[in-house]
């Protein structure tokens, strides 16, 4: 072996960068929601392990060339790196969501305070805000999770470790990190619960901390840069094979790997940290080529970027949303992305990040401080002009945030961030029926005859209805069933509320954006609680998550084991699709009184009844998810149902699909037709057994 001079530092490795190019390259598509990089999402834990690695061999350096760690400088240097940046996003988002995203605006105030905190991950969790599951705009600041845990590291870690490394052998402290790793990854693994949402682990900071400590574990074995010897003639060989089967293993988690997937939070995270600490072990050591081909100046550009990259690439996402935000959809939508992405990280970078990372505020602080003459007055005017110009943003800012928190439209705001309020509004009042029959209330009444079934609702009769409904044109006049239910749901059901109503007069709609399924739960249970469900109670649920059996059973707890309860299945292009609808056909089998409003089936093969997410309902829409729910709701109760002007006739529907019919007479039907209003002529809670769709 020859003998060859080695670095004492790390120093810069190109090749970190590439591989900071490719993970936030993962993330970014999986945020465009990119077919096939469902574990995009993983990007960011392979930054969190070579954060880990970076940090903690800087410290180790430090302490090893100067004898001690100065925290004050270490803390300086990563606000330095990285506050000059978000702050400026901050400003930026603030003011927008002030000025154009308004919808936004209302909870932009915690945000920012959780942002300016670094909390952001524990106020998401704090919120029950899905990282998965998104109605409406979801937070301009949400991706600020990521950051919000890797500064928590920062603050907390060094100075325990150095502290450790102080006072302890270092293979002790070596074998704690490693210990503490597998208890984050089986804590992860306890917080986690099939079928539910996984954000709370998700956003963790304990249950997403073995990454970085693994990467500092790492940092503490291994430094080959510091060898003496040159490696062996087989040793470089070897390990860029075992790096780019690292690398490949990373791909495959990349694109292979869902975010409903137990193994992920089961052991699936650590697994992934330990890969990528030895595709960073291959990176940095001299005798590997590995760290060449990723240190190629395409993936180091973008790697010396991946700081703005992801910063801005959110909430531009969230401004740009196919059919609602913008009229793109496809190639040209992802195209003005990533140009408005790459665009705003680039100012970012070149104006912000690298001056002051270059001293351009020692230097502003020196004149100041020392200069003489002109230089010293410019100084001075450049604080006052930049600091007035910064103080009156921020007050100005905290004014408006203020403001639009407790802005009593903050919920029709959020409505049209759906991209659904000029539907609503095109939808016009309520429209009244033609005069009928003299109606009747059916509270207690039970379906006529002895079926114990209704009619499918993707048979003949009944999709002919819904999508004569679809078709009537905005305004027109549509079947109408009075009725006194409740009907519980998000944004889907909020979107359509006019529509809903419009079908059944006396309808009392309560929904909201982004709701989840324990809200729907508690809302149910505050009804049962005052006694306010007079008639069937009608529940949208799946739109924004998973929930378990046991969840849907407790509703059935919360009101008589004869009250009909609807439940109206999922339409949205997210994982939890099929599973949702499965727990919602079970539950049916389950209860006797549950009855199935099967919108997936009806709905699926019209594309045109969907606003630009697959999800929220367009006039079209709207008009037949209320008729279907009409339909189920008639055919439980027996309600009379008045047809559209022209026809002069009041139905009766049958469980199983036949039905009566009468003259209409010159009575009127007498329906509030407000949300909350009651109904003559009302259907009952009685009398739905063992019913099915």
């Amino acid at each position: 072996m020859t003998q060859a001079p080695a670095p004492a530092r790390l120093g810069y490795r190109p090749g970190l960068d590439g591989l900071r190019a490719i993970s936030v390259a993962a993330v970014v598509l999986y945020h465009a929601d990119v077919s096939w990089m469902p574990g995009g999402f993983l990007g960011v834990e392979v930054f969190f392990v070579i954060s880990g690695f970076l940090i903690t061999t800087l410290l180790l350096e430090e302490r090893e060339h100067a004898g001690a760690v100065s925290m004050r400088n270490f803390w300086v240097r990563r606000a330095k790196r990285l506050l000059p940046a978000l702050y400026l996003l901050l400003a930026v988002v603030s003011v927008a969501s002030l000025i154009v995203y308004r919808d936004a605006a209302g909870r932009m105030g915690g945000d920012v305070i959780a942002a300016l905190l670094y909390v952001s991950n524990w106020w998401q969790i704090h919120l029950d805000q899905s990282y998965f599951a998104q109605a409406g705009r979801p937070p301009l600041l949400q991706h600020l999770w990521s950051l919000a845990i890797e500064e928590q590291f920062y603050i907390f870690f060094p100075p325990i470790f150095i502290l450790c490394v102080a006072r302890f052998a270092h293979r002790k402290v070596r074998w704690t990190l490693v210990g503490l790793a597998v208890a984050s990854a089986i804590y992860m693994a306890v917080l986690y619960s099939p079928f539910e949402d996984p954000s709370a682990a998700y956003f963790n900071t304990f249950a997403r901390a073995s990454g970085l400590l693994l990467g500092a574990m790492l940092a503490m074995v291994w430094a080959p840069w510091r060898e003496r010897r040159q490696s062996g003639p087989g040793a470089g060989a070897a390990l860029d094979i075992t790096g780019v089967l690292g690398l490949a293993i990373i791909v495959w988690f990349l694109t292979r790997v869902n975010a409903f997937d137990s193994f992920i939070y089961r052991g699936g995270f650590f697994l992934l940290d330990l890969v990528c600490i030895v595709v960073i072990a291959v990176v940095v050591h001299p005798s590997a080529w590995l760290g060449r081909v990723l240190g190629v100046a395409p993936l180091q550009w973008l790697g010396r970027r991946s700081y703005s990259i992801y910063l801005w690439h959110w909430p531009i996402f969230m401004v740009t949303r196919p059919g609602i935000d913008v009229p793109l959809t496809g190639t040209p939508l992802f195209v003005l992305r990533i140009t408005l992405t790459m665009i705003a990280a680039e100012l970012s970078y070149r104006y912000i990040e690298q001056p002051i990372r270059a001293g351009a505020l020692g230097a502003w602080w020196e004149n100041l401080r020392h200069g003489r003459g002109e230089r010293r007055v410019f100084a001075v005017r450049q604080g006052l002009v930049i600091g007035g110009i910064g103080l009156g943003l921020t007050v100005l800012i905290a004014w408006g945030l203020q403001k639009a928190a407790s802005d009593p439209a903050r919920d029709e705001i959020a409505l049209d961030a759906t991209g659904l309020a000029d539907d609503v509004a095109a939808g016009g009042g309520v429209v009244q029926a033609p005069p009928t029959a003299p109606s009747t209330s059916l509270v207690g009444n039970e379906p006529s005859g002895p079926t114990t079934t209704i009619a499918d609702a993707t048979s003949p009769e009944v999709t002919a209805g819904v999508e004569e409904a679809a078709d009537a044109g905005t305004g027109a006049a549509v079947r109408q069933t009075p009725t006194n239910s409740v009907m519980i749901g998000d944004s889907v059901v909020l979107g359509a509320q006019q529509e809903l109503k419009n079908a059944m007069p006396g309808l009392r709609v309560d929904a909201e954006v982004s709701r989840q399924f324990d809200k729907i739960l508690s809302t149910v249970k505050a009804y049962a609680a005052a006694d306010s469900l007079p008639g069937p109670l009608i529940v949208n649920a799946g739109t924004n998550g998973t929930f378990e059996d046991d969840d849907l059973d407790r509703i059935f707890e919360l009101v008589p084991p004869d009250h009909p309860v609807l439940l109206v299945n999922a339409k949205v292009d997210r994982p939890w699709e099929s599973l949702v609808n499965e727990r919602i056909v079970d539950a049916t089998k389950r209860h006797r009184n549950a009855v199935l409003v099967d919108w997936f089936a009806v709905s699926e093969e019209h594309a045109d009844w969907f606003t630009g997410d697959g999800t929220h309902l367009n006039p079209m829409g709207a008009r037949a998810f209320a008729e279907l729910i009409r339909d189920r709701m008639a055919r439980v109760t027996g309600a009379p149902t008045s047809e559209p002007a022209g026809t002069g006739s009041t139905t009766t529907t049958e469980p199983d699909g036949s039905s009566s019919g009468s003259s209409a007479g010159s009575s009127e039907t007498s329906s509030t037709g407000s949300s909350g209003g009651s109904s003559s002529g009302s259907s009952g809670s009685g009398g739905a057994r063992n019913q099915r769709n």
